[in-house]
């Protein structure tokens, strides 16, 4: 069996002691979510994107300050949210600590499932993902039929039904119907939306999990939730089965 974690959206400023919605500081509340995180025994940590809420080459030292005082011990990879610096997230951290690392034609692997890490980042809030990449994975989809799958974006491929709608995924439409056509692909991971949820399309389970900061409201107008940080467990096992639950951290 597979174990691993999934964070997301930990917006850390510059300023460790920078405070924002809710009055929550994101540096405090990682630090707290990674104190947690080391109760399980895990292969991995996904980070899917908005490590950083500025983008600037401090607040990516914060969070690896913040794992090596955790005690985290496993491996961990990161995919850019819109709010990241690319450039700053290829000086800050080791290649293999990234999504680079890991393209279509050569997926992270780890025993029979394969991790297909995608940049969603676009110039602005809203995702999308190149015509050359969607036709990339479907091609190491079908290639590699006797493994499954685990995709992992930033963005929200499925409409959350609140106001974080209005900063979707451009061509998620063209990116549901690929990964429909192979059975094989049985999760979807994003954050953006600092909301847990589950969809399931065909064999596809599309999860959420929450911010390690603040939480959004999933309603028309803008405004932050009552719920508190917190992180998803996933567990997967050689025949393909996931098991998924939401840990919060007050």
């Amino acid at each position: 069996m597979i174990q691993l974690a999934q964070i997301s959206d930990c917006h850390l400023f510059a300023d460790m002691q920078q405070s924002a919605y809710g009055h929550i500081n994101p540096y405090q509340s990682l630090g707290k979510v990674l104190v947690e995180l080391v109760q399980h025994k895990l292969d991995l940590l996904l980070v899917t994107g908005d490590l950083s809420a500025d983008g600037s080459a401090q607040s990516y030292q914060h969070f690896k300050q913040l794992v090596d005082a955790s005690g985290i011990t496993c491996p961990y990879v990161i995919l850019p949210g819109n709010h990241d610096d690319i450039a700053n997230l290829q000086q800050q951290f080791e290649l293999e600590q990234l999504w680079l690392n890991y393209p279509c034609e050569s997926p992270l692997t780890l025993a029979n499932w394969q991790f297909h890490l995608l940049n969603t980042k676009t110039t602005t809030s809203n995702g999308a993902l190149s015509i050359q990449t969607l036709v990339k994975l479907e091609r190491a989809l079908a290639n590699a039929s006797d493994h499954f799958h685990v995709i992992a974006a930033h963005h929200h491929p499925l409409p959350c039904n609140g106001w974080m709608d209005k900063h979707h995924w451009h061509n998620a439409i063209d990116f549901v119907a690929t990964l429909s056509r192979y059975p094989a692909v049985k999760a979807m991971v994003h954050g953006h939306i600092h909301h847990a949820s589950e969809q399931q399309i065909d064999n596809c389970n599309y999860m959420a999990c929450p911010s390690t900061c603040w939480q959004w409201a999933m309603q028309a107008q803008f405004d932050i939730s009552s719920q508190v940080a917190g992180y998803r467990l996933l567990q997967l096992t050689t025949n393909g089965q996931v098991a998924t639950q939401i840990f919060r951290v007050e």
